[in-house]
């Protein structure tokens, strides 16, 4: 597994986006590159021909790819993980929401496959950090279900919780997104009560999921990654490690961190 050449196809197609995703086609079952373009986009890959052309040669310079296969292989070895498949493409450095949340960053990861987006600048503990807490999503996919294709609300905000965990204990809690220490306890019960309980079932491809993780719209900023990051840290609290909670549903999470799941 490792490394995809993604270094090699943004020069051969001269950064163009839907060239670069319909040689990813085959690890999205064979998906149109425009799909798989604007999927992608939603995690911060970049938009454009110009953006990849720009970033590429320093993002090189940095041994971006080097450092990432390096990393990678960290956390696999840490949690004793599936070896699966590693894209690196540059991240939209115009995306506001994303330098303001993500320090810039981003990924997507999957039960079969992780895709990370960065810029130049970013540092090795950047990095660290983002490849912690995508990597704990691909082991936590493993133990859902239909590797989470059936994922619901609830799934999402506890893999979220369990991931930042994973970059605290993996990398350092200095490295741990700022969304972690937006809100006190009363807040994160009252989100739970009013946004996450009474919809924790819905599926994760809802748009409304969407909504109440991040923040969008009248929804508390980045709420639903919030309260993921208070439930964990509650069961860890318990004596809990971070790998027993890693096999545990998420049902049985909300309950030791005592919040009522009628909400």
């Amino acid at each position: 597994m490792g490394l995809a050449p993604t270094d090699r196809w943004l020069e051969q197609d001269e950064g163009d986006p839907l060239r670069v995703c319909a040689r990813l086609a085959p690890f999205f079952a064979d998906a149109p590159a425009r799909a798989i373009h604007r999927y992608l986009c939603l995690y911060g890959m970049y938009r454009s021909a110009r953006q990849a052309v720009r970033l590429l040669p320093e993002m090189k310079a940095k041994g971006l790819w080097e450092r990432l296969a390096r990393l990678y292989d960290e956390q696999r070895v840490r949690w004793k993980g599936p070896d699966v498949p590693v894209c690196l493409l540059p991240a939209d450095d115009e995306n506001w929401k994303l330098a303001r949340e993500f320090q810039g960053k981003g990924g997507v990861a999957f039960a079969d496959k992780l895709v990370f987006f960065l810029l130049p600048d970013h540092r090795d503990e950047e990095v660290a950090a983002l490849v912690a807490h995508e990597y704990n999503h691909v082991c936590r996919l493993k133990q859902l279900p239909y590797g989470g294709k059936e994922a619901t609300l609830l799934d999402a905000v506890i893999m979220e919780g369990l991931a930042e965990h994973a970059v605290a204990e993996t990398v350092g809690p200095e490295q741990c997104a700022d969304w972690t220490s937006y809100y006190t306890d009363r807040e994160i019960e009252r989100f739970w009560r009013r946004y996450i309980a009474p919809n924790q079932d819905a599926a994760v491809s809802h748009p409304l999921s969407s909504r109440i993780l991040y923040g969008l719209g009248w929804y508390p900023n980045m709420g639903g990654y919030a309260v993921g990051y208070a439930i964990v840290r509650r069961c860890l609290e318990r004596g809990y490690s971070l790998a027993q909670l890693m096999a545990m549903e998420a049902k049985q999470m909300v309950a030791l961190a005592g919040l009522d799941s009628r909400g």
